[in-house]
Order: structure tokens, then sequence, then C-alpha cells
């Protein structure tokens, strides 16, 4: 039978099918039939159509490469061609039984990134505009050396497919003409030609056979292109035009879990792949509807990212892609989940940093640690536990999503080796992992607990800090049994090191502040921080009209003590002083050294009387306590003591310190060694109203900056000039120009106040910005509700006075003193 390749494929069909393969992979092709007909050919590169075969004496070694592949080709063989102007040829013969019908050219391509330098000197040996070529010759496509022959491979196999249904049909008609002929003749010649029907019978059981093989082959073919695409580590999935999804390769299986009977349409997939109806909406279908689009215009049709939730509900972040092959549409689908865990944990990582560096609560950032690592691994539940000052206890730290019951339970749970996965993990040190709480010995005293909560595995890793301390546990559970991926110990171990810098940060801020505050020899306030926290209580004491008393005393002959025993010893005597203080006097009191051997106390919600009892405790502590041996000679000493109450009558801080302190100066003038009060009657007998107080500026208020404290005095003088006009009933324009001037200067401090922390590098600035619009705000609700008559003269002046002047002022501005002074010491 005498055929040519045209005669068994649909020409047009077959070159349309190229051209998508062309414009999927961006290589060129020619098929050229025994005649040196071009049957299909599609992708010249620009650089041999416009310069190779454009100049002679290039062309002249386009033709010899052509030569080359032409004989090698001619025996039957794939073979490959490096043209001498810099680009690579590939051909191979396409032979259907036996018979070579056409050959398939595969070139004009790069195995590697050009060598521009070759390139250029070539086009300017030939005269070729050297931009043009080298952007001509960059645009060549760049495949490995491996690839090359599977690529040719699908091409070939796929056109011997194709002819070789063609052959077949061919064959199918030619036997069914001469079946008609034989008929024909059967008819007309039955009895005369028997004998010839017989051989004809045997001839078409025969074609009837070979027609079955045929059919094997074709069915080989495609269970062959269907294990090309199986093997392919790319999802592959391709529907007709009724939307109805025709196959799916194994890879797509192994991706998502879905099979061809749980998606036997797109609009199945859709609903499966994408479970949230407005993501379909609003993401999926307008990406539908710009491929359509693409389509159309014959434009290359956009690539969506997206999250598709897998059968067994988990997630994977894919690249698809959609091509047409004829009416058909194939999605490829690139798992990309890796990566973008990857980035979504580095995301997660830098938020959580973030949130460390602009001074967050340690609170907040162990709870964002915890809800980062639960959103990118869903069916995770974890939990933070802190080790406790005395290092023998966990205390809850942070696990949102444990039952409130189980964090109650184990809050404050003892560490050792057997006490769960935390408590193990805290004693050894080392990662314990329980597959199985059931059955694991650690949780044996644990299992009904961990039962209720549904928690059946729990992996916990220690919490380190960079010299090695102990300082928590990070763990995960699960609510069924399951060991730990290679990704998920790393997943553990990273958060467990980011949970370490944020508790080690919180310690740090948290001794520095100590330490600001601090005494660094008694170990108690120290004059500054106690000036605050003494104008704290008598801010609440003169709101609420409570009692209040201050103590000052002073160890009696303590330089003499100093002189014969020692600096050492004096020191020592310092620090047992505080410490009877700290002993003896309650929780709520505020105790400080004010210098030297001088402290003082506040007593909260106590009178005259009894604060002069509690300094008479204090007095018979000290003088019966050992304070120190020096020399196996024990030292001992004496205080005196000097008592003031609050008389809720015009004075301030200072003026009760002056009252304290007059009665400290009459102890020692009448021997030392004793307790002596200011008068008490007048606390005795006041019936001020409450709030009717003077506020007096002190200079251990100032924080160095001559504008910042101009304007903290300003605001002490205008508290003061509306109380005065309240109580003066000064006419209400005059009073309104008052309040009106203070809320200005107010809100001016706040703006200069935040310029200068800006320009020192205040670490702190946004929280203590936000302090200062949450004071604004509530100043303008409070000032709206006086001028309405909804609040009085006393309550506003108490409310300017403890959230304005004690809290803020003298204490939260506080933060930022040791930043101006190191700015200030730079800059001198």
């Amino acid at each position: 039978m005498n055929y040519r390749f045209s005669d068994l494929v649909d020409i047009e069909q077959f070159h349309s099918l190229l051209q998508s393969l062309y414009e999927a992979t961006g290589i060129l092709h020619g098929l050229i039939d025994t005649d040196n007909q071009i049957i299909s050919a599609a992708g010249w590169q620009k650089v041999c159509t416009d310069f190779h075969r454009a100049t002679p004496r290039t062309l002249e070694r386009c033709q010899q490469s052509n030569c080359a592949l032409a004989d090698s080709v001619a025996e039957g063989q794939y073979c490959g061609c490096a043209c001498t102007n810099g680009l690579f040829d590939y051909a191979t013969p396409i032979i259907v039984e036996g018979r070579s019908l056409a050959t398939l050219h595969f070139g004009q391509v790069l195995h590697e990134p050009p060598d521009l330098e070759f390139f250029r000197k070539q086009a300017q040996q030939m005269g070729f505009d050297e931009a043009e070529y080298l952007t001509a010759i960059r645009a060549v496509p760049i495949i490995e050396r491996e690839r090359i022959k599977p690529i040719m491979n699908f091409y070939v196999q796929l056109a011997q497919m194709l002819a070789g249904n063609g052959l077949n049909r061919l064959k199918q008609r030619d036997t069914e003409k001469r079946l008609a002929d034989l008929n024909e003749n059967l008819s007309r010649h039955v009895a005369r030609r028997t004998a010839e029907l017989t051989e004809t019978n045997r001839q078409l059981l025969a074609e009837i056979e070979e027609r079955e093989r045929t059919a094997d082959a074709l069915r080989d073919s495609r269970i062959q292109l269907q294990a090309i695409l199986d093997s392919s580590p790319i999802g592959i999935g391709w529907s007709n035009v009724n939307g109805q999804i025709e196959y799916i390769n194994e890879r797509f299986i192994d991706l998502f879990g879905y099979n061809l009977t749980d998606i036997p349409t797109i609009e199945h997939w859709y609903r499966l792949a994408y479970p949230d109806e407005n993501y379909r909406n609003q993401v999926v279908a307008k990406w539908v509807q710009e491929t359509a689009e693409a389509r159309s215009k014959g434009l290359k049709p956009p690539q969506l990212e997206a999250s598709v939730t897998c059968k067994d509900g988990s997630i994977r972040r894919v690249d698809m892609i959609v091509n047409w092959v004829g009416n058909r549409r194939l999605v490829s689908f690139h798992d990309i989940t890796d990566r973008w865990r990857a980035e979504q944990h580095d995301q997660a990582r830098k938020s959580t940093l973030e949130l460390i560096a602009t001074g967050a609560s340690l609170p907040q950032i162990l709870l964002d640690i915890v809800h980062n690592l639960e959103a990118e691994n869903p069916g995770m539940l974890c939990s933070i536990l802190l080790l406790d000052r005395d290092g023998q206890h966990l205390i809850h730290g942070a696990a949102p999503s444990l039952p409130e019951f189980y964090n109650e339970a184990i809050n404050g749970i003892s560490t050792g080796v057997g006490v769960g996965s935390c408590g193990s993990a805290v004693a050894t040190r080392k990662r314990v992992i329980v597959e199985n709480i059931q059955t694991h010995p650690y949780w044996a005293p644990y299992k009904e607990l961990a039962a209720s909560a549904k928690l059946a595995a729990c992996w916990s890793e220690p919490i380190l800090s960079s010299k090695g301390r102990i300082l928590g546990t990070f763990a995960i559970y699960h609510h069924h049994p399951q060991a730990p991926s290679e990704r998920n110990l790393e997943l553990i171990e990273s958060a467990a090191n980011l949970a370490a810098i944020a508790i080690e940060h919180s310690q740090t801020e948290a001794e520095l502040e100590r330490q600001a505050h601090t005494d660094f020899l008694t170990e108690i306030a120290n004059r500054r921080h106690f000036m605050a926290l003494a104008e704290v209580e008598l801010a609440r004491a003169v709101r609420y009209g409570s009692a209040l008393t201050l103590l000052m005393l002073d160890i009696d002959y303590f330089k003499a003590i100093n002189d014969r025993f020692g600096h050492d010893t004096g020191d020592q005597v310092l620090k047992q002083v505080a410490g009877i203080l700290r002993q003896t006097l309650r929780e709520a009191d505020q105790v400080g050294r004010l210098g030297g051997e001088e402290f003082a106390a506040v007593l909260p919600e106590t009178a005259c009387e009894e604060g002069k009892q509690i300094a008479e405790r204090l007095r018979i502590a000290v003088s019966a306590a050992n304070l120190a041996n020096k020399d196996d000679i024990p030292v001992r000493a004496t205080i005196s003591i000097g008592v003031a109450t609050l008389n809720h009558g015009p004075e301030n801080l200072n003026v009760l310190l002056k009252r304290a302190d007059q009665a400290l100066y009459a102890a020692k003038k009448h021997g030392r060694n004793q307790v002596q009060a200011a008068d008490c009657s007048a606390a005795s007998n006041a019936h001020y109203p409450a709030g009717l107080v003077k506020l007096s500026w002190n200079n251990t208020y100032k924080t160095g900056n001559e504008l910042i404290d101009h304007q903290h005095e300003t605001l002490f003088q205008l508290a003061n000039d509306l109380l005065a006009a309240a109580i003066a009933k000064t006419p209400s324009p005059q009073a309104a120009a008052i309040l009106n001037d203070l809320v200005a200067t107010l809100q001016q401090h706040f703006h200069d106040e935040e310029t200068v922390l800006a320009q020192i590098g205040f670490p702190n600035l946004e929280h203590h910005t936000s302090c200062h619009k949450r004071l604004s705000e509530l100043t303008l609700q409070r000032v709206a509700a006086f001028r309405r008559g909804e609040l009085g003269t006393s309550e506003l002046f108490g409310f300017l006075v403890h959230e304005l002047i004690a809290k803020h002022m003298l204490i939260e501005d506080q933060e930022f003193l040791p930043y101006l002074k190191n700015h200030s010491s730079t800059e001198s």
C-alpha cells in the first residue's frame, strides 16, 4: 500500500497541535516529508531568520549543519549537530511500520546561557547590528542537553501515534472496499468461485486479526501516553468543553487525594478545592474569566497561586497554569507548599520580632507565637509554660487552644522526670516526644486529665536562654496519637528559640526597670522612685479622703560605725536596716532610701497613732538586731524616726516630707533612738473636702530637659489655678480660660515631648505616644463633663493629680530618663 504522511494525518489539526506544544514549551520544530516538503513548522528564531539565513557566510554554515543532519537521518538515526553559528539543531525520522514517512527537525536552541562574547565577535565578523543580534541570541531557548531526546521522543511518539491511527483507518477503508468488491463478485459467481470465496474468507479472518492487533497497539499507545503523564512531577488534569473532567494523573491524586469519581466536573472540583464561597466567587471565578479572555485574544493566560483544600482536610499551596490542546483545557498544578510555608513562617517570625522590638508585653508576644504556629499548622495545639522564680514549677504562659480547665490544672505543676512531657523536658533539658499519652509512663498520673481534654500526643521542647538557662517549655499537642516529622521538629525548635528571645528580652527589660527604680545597695526604691510612689499614694489618699502617714528615719551615729568598722560593714548595716523595713512593714507600704543613712516609708490607710505604733516597732526591731559582725564583734545600731500624717488641708508631698523631717530632727535633738510625731490633732479634726490640696513643684521631678521641665511646672501651676478659681468661685469665663489654657498646654506638651523622645531614639516611643493619646482623650472627656456640670471640681482636680501628674509625669515619664541622660552625655 502506497501512502504518504499527509495521507494518514489531518495536517491542519496536526499543525495546530504542534503549534500549541510550541506555545507551551517555546521550542521550535519543523516536520518535513520524504519529498522535502514542509508539513509543519513553528517558532523559527529571529536570530536565524533575520541574521544567520539572511547572510551568505552564516547561511552556508546553516546548510552544512542541515546536510550533516540529513546524512544521519537517512540512516534512520536520532542525531544532533552543533551549528558553526553557535546554535544546536536535532533531527530524527518518524517511522511507521518500518517505513520512514517524515523527518522531525528540532532546534535552534542552546544548552546553557549564551557566551555573549562569542556572539559579539560573530556579530562584528558578519557585520550584524550588535545590539539587535545579542537581543535575538538572548531570546533563544536554553534547554538542557539531557531533556532534548525525551522531548523529541514525545513529539515523535505523538506523530507516530497519529500516523498509526491514520494508517489503520486507511487499511480499514481499503479492506472495506475490497470486501464490497468480493461481495458483488460472490453474488454473480457463487457456484464458480466457491473455492476462491473460501480463500477470501481466510484472508478476511487474517485481516480481522490484523485489525485487532492494530487496536491493541492503539491501546498500548494510549497506555504509554498515560504512563508519561503519570510519571510527571507536576499534577495534570484536563477537561472538555462541557466542563467534564476526563483525566487526572497520578501526581494530581498524590497531591490532593481526589480521584475522578470525586470530581466529575470542574464545578465539583472548585467546591471541594475552594470551600470558601467568597473566595470562589471573587478570586477563582475572576481567574477563570481572565484565562478565557486570554485564549480568545491569543495571549498567554495568567497563573493563579492559591491554597487548595485536599481530601483529607490539609492545605496545599500551588501555582496553576492553563493551556489548551484543541478543545481540551489542560491545567498543571505546581506544588509550592514547602516554599509558601517557609515564607509564612518567616513572616510570622518577623512579626513576632517586631512585637519584641516595639516593647509589646510578654503575654502578647507569647500568644502571637502560638497563634502563628497554629495558623500555619491546623491540628496543632500549642502551649508555652514558664519556669517560675524558684525554678521548681511551671506556670501558664500562653495556650489559647487548650481547654481552660486543663490550663488551670497544670498551672504551677512541678518539674521532674515523669511529670508529663513538659516537667520531664525541664528536668532532662532535652526534647521529650510522647506519641501516645495513654501508654507513656511520664503521663501515668495525668492520663485522665489528658483524656478529658481530648489530648492524645504531646511533644515538648525546653526553652533555653542564650546562656543555656531553662526558661520554660514549648509544647505541641494533638488530638490523635502521632509522631513528629522532621519538619515538626524544626517547627517546635524554632518556636522555642523565638519564645526564648521574647522571654529573655522581657526579663532583661524588667531587670533594667528594676535597676532604674531600685537603690543598688539596699534593693529598695531609690529616692526618685520613692518620691513618685509617694505622690501616687498621696493623690489616692487625697482623692478618697483616706488616712496616710509618712515616716522618715535615720541611723543614729552612722558615721561612727563607718569610722570604727569600715565602709563594708556600714554597707551591711544599711542592707540589714532596709531588710527590717521590708519585713516589718506591710506589703502595701512603700519603702525607699533617700540617700546616705536616711530612709522613708509611706503607710497608706494609716492614721497618726497607728503610724507611731508602727514606727516604734521598727525602732525596737532595729535596736534588737545584730546588723553585722566585724572581727567577731556584733555591730548594733539604733534609729530615730519622724512621723507625719496627712491633714487633708492645703499641703503636698513637700510639706508632708518637711513635717516628717522636722519630727525626725526633734527625735535626734531629744537623744536619738526614739520616735517623734508631728501634731496629730490637725489630722484627727480636719474636715476638708477630698481633693482640695495644692500641688507644689519639686526639683526632684526634673528630667534634665528644659522644655519638658518648664511645661511640667506650668501644668502644675495651671492645675492649682483651676482649683483656686473653683474655690474662689471665679466667674465662669475666667475659669473657662484657665481650663482652655491647661488643655492647650497639655496637648502642646505631649507633642513636644514626643519630638524630643524621637530625637534621642527612645525605644518605647510608640507605647508612650499611646499613653499620651489615652490621657488626651480622658482629659477632654472630663473637661467636657465638667463644663456640662456633670463633674465636680474635686473630681476633675483629683483626675489631674492622679492620672496626669502622679501616675504619668512622676512614674511613666521616668522610663525615658536614662535615655535622655545618655543622650545628653553623648552630646557633651
